[in-house]
């Protein structure tokens, strides 16, 4: 028997991860719409969006005005921050938490945010610091962990050398993420078994893109090694405007479904998902990657 846990926490990363990659832009009441689905569909966390420099970022240049439309709802709402301007806006717009990034690789590092790992690690502690002075709860993805388009596949040592650098400047919930989906389950598995082993005062988290078709697997071998909690998209949307080649996140619905049918408890509606699923492809006005939605879609058009 496959021992497992079994709760496990969905944090959605659809309106942050998915959106800054689309070419159209979705509109400020039609997000808040989305996120009202998916808080009644039984999702508690959510990334809203990001305080980034909207000419940079075009797509969440409504970050403030979204969060304004939300505030009602009983979820946790996060924020993806890049420097200190976006932490003062996220702080004046009182989110709950925010994610802080940092690369696996120096090159990545400098095309993802403009600055050298050496000087994001040093930015970071600072920003770590004052998050803990404003009593916000603070999150640290760890991108391209399992291979970075530039330099390739960083090696678990750097990336174990890289957590206890964050560690000891404030980090304890940290997330490995697969920006480019080019991890597979057997390293997924050794990964983050050696990363809990490790490091067992961290709350681990995995991020999967699914380019190769192996997002849910990885899931599993997270899941076997110990990992409790994931990133996930609705409707699959997602990619990194500064790593070529990624495609969308891990679907949401792909995830619920898949855990509803192991059992493991996850507290969210699928057919209310399905819901907030077909809202998002009326407004792309595409099919979505999401295969639960596509095989639904199927089914209604027999």
């Amino acid at each position: 028997m496959i021992n497992l846990p079994q709760k496990v926490r969905l944090t959605e990363v659809g309106l942050r991860d998915g959106l800054q990659n689309e070419s159209r832009f979705l509109s400020t009441a039609d997000k808040i719409t989305l996120i009202r689905m998916l808080a009644i569909a039984g999702i508690e966390e959510m990334e809203v969006t990001s305080f980034v420099n909207p000419s940079v970022v075009p797509a969440l240049a409504d970050a403030e005005q979204v969060m304004d439309g939300i505030r009602d709802l009983e979820i946790r709402r996060i924020s993806l921050v890049a420097n200190d301007r976006g932490y003062e806006r996220a702080l004046a717009a009182r989110v709950d938490a925010i994610t802080f990034v940092l690369s696996a690789t120096d090159m990545h590092n400098r095309a993802n945010v403009n600055r050298s790992q050496k000087d994001s690690i040093e930015m970071l502690e600072r920003m770590a610091k004052r998050a803990h002075d404003d009593d916000i709860e603070i999150r640290l993805a760890i991108s391209v962990a399992f291979g970075c388009p530039f330099e390739g596949n960083p090696g678990l040592s750097t990336i174990l050398r890289l957590v206890e650098t964050m560690v000891q400047r404030g980090f304890f919930r940290i997330g490995l993420c697969d920006t480019m989906g080019v991890a597979n389950p057997q390293q997924v598995f050794d990964w983050t078994r050696a990363a809990l082993t490790s490091f067992s005062d961290v709350e681990w988290e995995l991020h999967f893109h699914d380019t190769y078709g192996r997002g849910l697997a990885n899931i599993l071998a997270g899941l076997q090694a110990g990992v409790s909690r994931f990133d996930a998209s609705i409707g699959g949307l997602g990619g990194c405007p500064f790593a070529p080649g990624a495609t969308g996140n891990v679907s949401t619905e792909d995830v619920v479904s898949m855990l509803d049918g192991m059992n493991l408890s996850t507290k969210v509606d699928i057919n209310r998902l399905l819901e907030a699923s077909d809202f998002v492809a009326s407004k792309f006005a595409r099919r979505l990657t999401s295969n639960l939605w596509q095989v639904r879609q199927s089914q209604c058009s027999a």
